[in-house]
């Protein structure tokens, strides 16, 4: 479950001493000794000029201003090491944003997972309060509208010095509106035994998968994709069925099959009964449906996205 961790009263500590800190003696790889950096991370929390200092340092030049940054919302990179990187995060109340930007850039009363695990902390202002739920992912396709047994952890919050850690694809939060303007600094670990993993997003009353947002990595190979399947030629074919059967993710799989229909024409077929195989629903889904729809250049394929 997610935790919500003793830190205990440290000396404030820079920035860099920070990174440094992380980069010589946490193994990334452990959560034991993540978890074992609290205090640490307490210690950044406790220096006041933080914020202020970086802020200071974006404003005096502009044209490096959040180079590298690839979070959404109000997040400012602070710094990054060896699968790690630090960052904060700036939430706020209601009334200085739409529904649209609420829902974009905090995913505020909106439950969803993180491809990452996290240690955070409340940093300035009184925090948001969160309700946190957790979920075995070893149980979910990821296919939207199929139903997730969700267990409900607590009803908590983030004020100024709570340090809390949350595990990738397993815990499930929603964040709720702060009083007032408030700031978290977060130690993200970034995952390196699936760069394919997505974000998931759940209805928490019904119990089911909303959607995924596909990682970086997910999404650049379905483009990829489907540019081969539009200007591909007879070479391309026997590469993307390569693809549509060994790719790691569901979702590549997917588009190369779509694609490699579209390269193939009247002879896919083949390539269609492999992927009917497949364990996945997105895959062998629309396998199956072109499979059942006949054959020839009327066949078409629509992977899951």
């Amino acid at each position: 479950m997610a935790y919500t961790l003793p830190a205990a009263r440290q000396s404030p500590i820079t920035l860099a001493d920070y990174l440094d800190h992380i980069n010589a003696t946490v193994d990334t790889a452990d959560t034991d000794s993540v978890l074992a950096s609290a205090d640490a991370l307490s210690a950044l929390n406790g220096d006041a000029d933080l914020l202020v200092d970086h802020l200071n340092q974006e404003l005096a030049d502009l044209a490096s201003w959040q180079n590298g940054n690839p979070y959404m919302g109000p997040s400012l990179l602070l710094g990054h090491g060896e699968n790690f990187s630090v960052r904060a995060n700036i939430w706020l109340p209601p009334a200085r944003m739409s529904l649209h930007e609420e829902q974009t850039l905090h995913s505020y009363e909106v439950p969803h997972d993180h491809t990452f695990s996290f240690l955070t902390v409340g940093h300035f202002g009184p925090g948001y309060e969160t309700t946190i739920w957790e979920y075995d992912p070893h149980t979910v396709t990821g296919v939207p509208g199929e139903h997730v047994e969700l267990r409900l952890l607590e009803h908590t919050d983030l004020p100024r010095g709570k340090v809390m850690y949350y595990r990738a694809g397993r815990d499930i939060h929603t964040q709720h509106h702060p009083p007032a303007l408030s700031v978290s600094l977060n130690l993200l670990i970034h995952r390196q035994d699936d760069p394919h993993a997505q974000q998931r997003f759940f209805d928490t009353d019904g119990g089911r998968l909303t959607g995924n947002t596909p990682s970086p990595a997910t999404r650049s190979h379905q483009i990829l994709c489907d540019l081969a399947g539009h200007l591909g030629d007879q070479r391309t074919a026997p590469l993307l069925e390569h693809l549509a059967t060994t790719h790691p993710s569901p979702a590549v799989r997917a588009s190369a099959l779509e694609n490699s229909v579209r390269v193939l024409g009247p002879d896919a077929e083949p390539v269609l009964l492999q992927a009917a195989d497949d364990p996945h629903p997105a895959v062998h889904g629309p396998a199956r449906n072109a499979l059942d729809s006949g054959t020839g250049n009327d066949r078409q394929v629509k992977a899951t996205r």
